[in-house]
């Protein structure tokens, strides 16, 4: 696959992990702590694609620099699908099942594997790719403290 038709599914799922953490953000409104918390994680995602936006404007710029990149689109369609399920179900999680939900997808390999396809393709992306996998990161632990602050385990 072409680098900027991947650029283009990672903007996509950014942007959808970002609305997931708004609607957790609105559906735990009456608990400060909770709607503050998923209204960062969504920032970060927002940011996020901000980055892959600049990825895009830079694969345009210079199409034939980047090789083909081999990744798993089911997979990562699949994501997409579990992400847009979450936020159109008719059935409010738990506080605890929202955070759960949100461990799987920062822990899911879909959302990180396009990251090491997209910097064999191009090494020149390969630091702004690699910062991206530091928020994932980043988020999982925050996660994982929110379980532990908040005694969801």
């Amino acid at each position: 696959m072409k680098a900027e038709y991947v650029l283009g599914l990672l903007k996509e799922l950014e942007s959808k992990v970002s609305r997931l953490y708004t609607h957790f953000g609105h559906l735990f409104s009456g608990d400060k702590d909770a709607a503050e918390f998923f209204d960062l994680l969504s920032m970060d995602e927002e940011s996020y694609g901000s980055v892959v936006q600049y990825q895009m404007r830079l694969v345009k710029k210079e199409p034939g620099a980047f090789g083909s990149v081999d990744i798993n689109e089911r997979e990562l369609k699949a994501l997409m699908d579990f992400v847009d399920n979450a936020i159109s179900s008719s059935e409010k999680p738990t506080l605890k099942q929202a955070v759960e939900m949100a461990l799987e997808i920062e822990g899911r390999e879909a959302k990180s594997q396009y990251r090491t396809a997209l910097i064999s393709s191009n090494p020149h992306l390969g630091e702004l790719i690699r910062n991206m996998g530091v928020p994932d990161e980043v988020h999982s632990k925050r996660l994982r403290d929110f379980v532990i602050d908040r005694n969801l385990h």
